[in-house]
């Protein structure tokens, strides 16, 4: 914020500095160069410029913002592309998933009119695959733990079931 104060400051100073320049000259000129220095007209022109970086440096926050939401969808969708491809064909499971992502990614990037990942995209792509895959796999551990937990309880229910009987007595149908 600070940074932004003395940026402000420092472009009003030297905006301001031709116009008082140009306020200060007395005389008729009679070039072209003098009838379009004026200080409207250098006023005008400084206001433009300063609107064309302020739009630069001010608006490109949403454009990165924008970017790394279109970066992290298409890591997801890649990895499930991936996945999906892998599922199919079990000859696919060999090559690495990762860079073939990367190439998904970049293909559907390119595709869609925005420019190649960079390399900090990159990795955060194979960051995000990573981080799909660890969840992947933990959600396939924690099932295949409450399946053997559910086996187990109708496998001891089963084994069980004789030994109960035979403690309570035969069953006599009442009637």
């Amino acid at each position: 914020m600070k940074k932004s104060l003395v940026l402000a400051a420092l472009v009003a100073v030297v905006l301001t500095a031709p116009v008082a320049l140009a306020q200060a000259t007395t005389g008729a000129g009679s070039s072209i160069l003098d009838a379009l220095f004026t200080p409207a007209n250098i006023g005008i022109g400084l206001g433009i410029i300063a609107s064309g970086v302020g739009l630069f440096f001010g608006g490109s926050s949403w454009l990165t913002t924008r970017r790394k939401r279109i970066v992290a969808t298409v890591a997801f969708h890649a990895f499930h592309v991936v996945e999906d491809i892998a599922a199919l064909d079990e000859s696919e499971n060999g090559f690495d998933k990762a860079a073939r992502g990367l190439e998904v990614a970049d293909s559907w990037m390119k595709a869609n009119g925005w420019r190649p990942l960079k390399p900090w995209e990159q990795a955060a792509v194979k960051l995000e695959f990573k981080s799909l895959h660890g969840a992947q796999s933990a959600e396939v551990k924690v099932r295949a733990e409450a399946m053997e937990l559910a086996l187990g309880a109708i496998g001891s229910a089963a084994a069980l079931a004789p030994a109960v009987e035979v403690a309570s007595g035969p069953s006599m149908p009442r009637g």
